[in-house]
């Protein structure tokens, strides 16, 4: 999780945690677009053995969002909690996205998003600057909520790359 993404060029870092519900749920709106715009035959295709498949990509966001949420359920919960790293590629590889029916990932993908932008509109004042640690780097709210806005606009590119569109 960083503020500012040198890959792809996101960069929001003095965009406020209340702010991110609406421009995330824009960008999972371009995802899904992106997403059904793929031919179906490039949908479950990986372009290189190391590179994901669109509709894995899909489903990593899907898992991201709620992940995202709980991470911020955690930091206002509690006093500073430490929270493993997780590996996106073996949780990717475990969930087997690209066997998955795309219309139901979609559907999953949108509620996550509308369940983690409904959550930032009811933070409670202050909790933005709540935190944890994740593996070893403290990050706060307003980082993680930010963080799950970069994925999706970071992986609406890989979406729309060569070998997906």
């Amino acid at each position: 999780m960083e503020d500012v993404c040198t890959e792809c060029g996101f960069d929001q870092s003095s965009t406020p945690a209340a702010d991110v519900g609406p421009a995330l749920e824009r960008t999972a709106t371009e995802v899904a677009d992106a997403v059904r715009s793929v031919p179906l035959e490039l949908l479950r295709r990986r372009p290189e053995p190391r590179t994901w498949a669109p509709i894995e990509y899909l489903g990593h966001l899907r898992e991201s969002m709620a992940f995202h949420r709980w991470l911020i359920e955690q930091a206002v919960a509690q006093d500073h909690p430490e929270v493993p790293m997780v590996d996106p590629d073996e949780s990717v590889a475990a969930a087997d996205y690209r066997g998955a029916d795309v219309e139901d990932l979609l559907g999953q993908f949108h509620r996550r998003v509308m369940r983690l932008g409904a959550h930032l509109a009811a933070l409670p004042p202050g909790a933005a600057a709540c935190s944890l640690t994740l593996g070893d780097r403290p990050i706060t709210v307003a980082l993680i909520a930010r963080s799950a806005w970069h994925e999706c606009h970071h992986h609406l590119g890989d979406i729309r790359r060569p070998g997906g569109l």
